[in-house]
């Protein structure tokens, strides 16, 4: 099963909320999932930057081979280059159109909180 988590606020607890469900997933052996993505848009975009508050949170995520991306519409609308992005994020396009099409290819959707 593919499966995509999506976080468009800012808040740092709906963001800590996010990893942990990604985390949870991860963890949960009752459930085969082959791609998982955690896609950030909105102000979230911008907790995917480099020395961001939960920047620490991600590698475990790396590691176990989340696709984590960040809106591109996101980055340029609020300023920010994608050079500053933590290494590993993925720019996509426009995350609602990343959403639209991982979920037309039947990614589960899960919207973080």
């Amino acid at each position: 099963m593919n499966v995509v988590f999506h976080v468009s606020s800012a808040d740092l607890g709906d963001w800590r909320h996010a990893i942990r469900n990604v985390r949870n997933l991860l963890d949960d052996e009752t459930v085969e999932t082959d791609t998982v993505t955690l896609l950030a848009n909105g102000d979230a975009a911008l907790l995917f930057l480099d020395g961001s508050p939960v920047r620490d949170r991600l590698d475990s995520l790396f590691e176990a081979g989340v696709r984590c991306c960040a809106c591109r519409n996101s980055l340029d609308g609020r300023g920010f280059d994608a050079e500053r992005l933590a290494d590993g994020v993925e720019v996509v396009p426009s995350g609602v159109g990343e959403l639209v099409t991982r979920q037309a290819a039947g990614d589960a959707y899960l919207k973080v909180p």
